[in-house]
């Protein structure tokens, strides 16, 4: 038919939609992770099981002393803080690589197709023309 799009145009246009999707949903999970502070829902997370464990092997920390008086210690107080930063450091990393790796697969996605641009050749998956 006279205005009908040839079938590896219409291959192409899907390819770049279901792109344009896949990245959309790469992007909005990306969000979650830094819509806080980065790292701050792991490293709340990882912080209250650390707690429950110290709580669970220390009866003292149980409640039976108040709260300051567990953490009166300033040396405490600083591992902890030590602890909490490198954890945070480590999940902005994961991030950062992950990020990285997203870009990447980015790269190679526009790079094949421009390839498939520059020859005009792209295989239909149905007709395989």
């Amino acid at each position: 038919p006279p205005g009908a799009v040839p079938c590896p145009q219409r291959c192409l246009e899907r390819l770049r939609s279901s792109r344009a999707q896949l990245l959309d949903r790469y992007r909005r999970a990306g969000d979650g992770a830094s819509a806080a502070a980065p790292g701050a829902l792991l490293v709340q997370e990882v912080m209250e099981q650390e707690w429950q464990e110290l709580q669970d092997r220390l009866p003292g920390l149980r409640g039976e002393q108040p709260m300051e008086q567990v953490l009166e210690d300033p040396d405490e107080l600083a591992v902890l803080e030590e602890i909490q930063q490198e954890l945070i450091l480590q999940e902005q990393l994961v991030i950062e690589e992950y990020e990285r790796s997203l870009r990447f697969d980015e790269e190679c996605l526009n790079a094949m197709l421009d390839g498939l641009d520059a020859t005009d050749r792209v295989i239909c998956p149905v007709c395989r023309k």
